[in-house]
């Protein structure tokens, strides 16, 4: 493996607070034709500190992660959930908010421009009604890349918000005023 590769896993195993158990998963084990070839760069990785185990998986295939998700099971502290896991807190609901949009946004504007915008959650407030309002800004550094996201009156950024707004009435199960606006960053 790359050099570098073994310097920053030695680097982050030293780095561990000694009470703190650390594991190195190497995924996509697949991938190397020649089992030799892993074994030796498993070798390689046994002797680095900080780490009590080395799993070897493949997420496409299935390999190696029966004994990861038992490892890590056996090392989970039981104890009651600190928060009811069938609610959702705010925070939660803010990021989902904004990844409904940035989903959206990636369907209906593509190239390089999803990537390129600031993506910010400027209001979130639960209404007398029930519903809820939020307001996000998306912040362009280019008057052209503002105008593809508007589109023609308005059209683009009105059709992204219209689906993503019927998302988040359908997850959050109520009433949802999304408001998006396109800014150019100055």
């Amino acid at each position: 493996p790359d050099s570098r590769v073994i310097r920053l896993i030695e680097r982050m195993g030293k780095q561990a607070p000694p009470k703190q158990k650390r594991v190195l998963c190497m995924n996509k084990v697949d991938l190397v034709t020649k089992k030799k070839d892993l074994l030796k760069v498993a070798e390689q990785f046994k002797h680095l500190p900080g780490y009590e185990r080395i799993f070897m998986t493949s997420g496409l295939k299935g390999a190696g992660l029966k004994a990861l998700t038992q490892y890590l099971m056996e090392q989970a502290v039981q104890r009651p959930w600190s928060e009811d896991p069938l609610t959702m807190s705010e925070e939660v609901m803010k990021n989902i908010s904004l990844e409904v949009v940035r989903e959206r946004l990636l369907d209906h504007v593509h190239q390089e421009i999803p990537y390129s915008i600031e993506h910010r959650l400027i209001d979130w407030k639960d209404l007398r009604d029930g519903s809820l309002r939020i307001e996000q800004h998306l912040i362009t550094n280019k008057l052209s890349q503002r105008k593809i996201l508007v589109g023609k009156n308005g059209s683009k950024i009105g059709r992204i918000g219209v689906e993503a707004n019927e998302e988040l009435r359908s997850i959050f199960k109520r009433d949802v005023h999304l408001i998006l606006q396109v800014r150019l960053k100055t």
